[in-house]
């Protein structure tokens, strides 16, 4: 009688284990996916791709430069600094999407309809 009982609850613990609290995933799956992102964590600003092309346009210009556009790393400069001065929060909003959230619990009322509970942001 009592290995049975332990046998149940054994059993329930592990439903509740894997539907409720699910496992927080690997810390290799959020560097792959924050890595993924990195390219687009800031998009580029009207003046900067102005300046992109300018440079450009500039470098392509064979009289003044006949071997090869002198301004590809202030161009590739421009393109990399835009990830480097991203706003952090939008990493942590990443990270957070990726974190697993407990359901939100339901409460029975006195005349049997139910309502979910409103977290409150603190």
């Amino acid at each position: 009688m009592a290995q049975q009982a332990h046998d149940n609850a054994h059993a329930l613990q592990s439903v509740i284990n894997d539907t409720l609290f699910p496992t927080v995933q690997n810390i290799a799956d959020v560097k792959q996916v924050l890595d993924f992102m990195k390219p687009v964590t800031q998009p580029l600003r009207e003046e900067q791709v102005r300046a992109i092309l300018y440079l450009e346009q500039l470098g392509n210009n064979k009289l003044l430069h006949p071997n090869e556009n002198p301004y590809k790393p202030m161009i590739d400069a421009i393109k990399k600094f835009r990830q480097d001065v991203a706003d952090p929060e939008f990493y942590l909003d990443a990270i957070e999407a990726l974190v697993p959230k407990p359901p939100k619990p339901i409460l029975l009322k006195d005349d049997g309809k139910y309502t979910k509970l409103q977290q409150s942001k603190g």
